[in-house]
């Protein structure tokens, strides 16, 4: 459990990265996969792994690293758009594509808690972002589109992820994330250069703030929750990565100085109480 909490804690502090680095989401994205996978390999080096590496370099991995950096190109504009609380408490819905894909797959109907749970979830979603909806700038209302979609591809990233790289114990936790980390980067690369985006970052706040979020949120923090999962009861772990979305939002009103209120913050309880219920009852 020291781990799942280590890595919850720490990854909280992605969104707060994104943000200081003051880049392009496609940008942020490419240095995080990019730090991210070295980290993980020097991590396979050191510890006489880094053969696992090779045996998760296959076609199939290719269509998780495509939606995982999808999943963080989204992210990493939300975050530009509506802030790293907001940006991340909306990706967090992927809990609900996945056991909905889950329940379709069984030929079952969720059950009648999921259901409470999602319409829990989704009234706390209404009250941060959807009162006065269209009154808001459209920068705001493209940065919770953004959110949305960041929680479609984060739950395919999730979905295609044992099938890719884990399946039969080909591979550890540490050389998963490596290879879909390298490859994402790579993905992303043409993405930048099509774009015209440059690679080169402007000041040293950006790369000091980008190696922190590829060594520290994409490293050490994946790395954390992927091995504390093992050892957590579901429930238990489903309360404990709350934390990731509860703390981007406490940070965001500390270092950002975003403005809440009693409404907003009822919201976002009701949302991640229905995020949790979502995410640790069977479909």
């Amino acid at each position: 459990m020291g781990q799942l909490l280590f890595g919850a804690f720490i990854i909280s502090f992605s969104a707060v990265f994104v943000k200081l680095a003051g880049v392009p989401p496609a940008v942020s994205a490419f240095y995080r996969l990019f730090f991210g996978g070295l980290t993980l390999l020097a991590m396979l080096t050191v510890t006489g792994n880094l053969s696992a590496a090779r045996r998760s370099l296959a076609w199939p991995a290719l269509a998780c690293a495509l939606f995982f950096s999808a999943d963080l190109l989204c992210w990493h504009a939300s975050i530009n758009y509506i802030g790293p609380g907001l940006a991340t408490l909306v990706g967090n819905f992927q809990v609900f594509l996945i056991t909905i894909v889950a329940a379709t797959k069984a030929r079952r109907l969720p059950r009648p808690a999921f259901l409470a749970a999602m319409a829990v979830a989704m009234a706390g979603l209404y009250l941060v972002v959807g009162r006065g909806f269209g009154s808001q700038t459209p920068e705001f209302r493209l940065g919770v589109g953004y959110g949305l979609a960041t929680a479609v591809f984060y739950g395919l990233f999730i979905l295609t992820l044992k099938k890719a790289v884990t399946d039969g114990g080909r591979t550890g936790p540490m050389a998963a994330m490596a290879v879909l980390s390298l490859a994402g980067a790579a993905l992303l690369a043409p993405v930048i250069a099509i774009s015209g985006e440059p690679l080169a970052l402007p000041t040293t706040r950006s790369l000091l703030a980008l190696l922190a979020l590829g060594i520290i949120g994409q490293g050490i923090g994946w790395l954390s929750i992927s091995t504390g999962l093992a050892g957590v009861r579901p429930a238990l772990a489903g309360l404990i990565l709350l934390l990731q979305p509860t703390l981007s939002y406490v940070w965001d009103v500390l270092f950002f100085g975003k403005t809440t209120g009693p409404v907003e913050l009822s919201g976002v309880a009701l949302a991640l109480a229905g995020i949790y219920l979502g995410s640790t009852r069977r479909p």
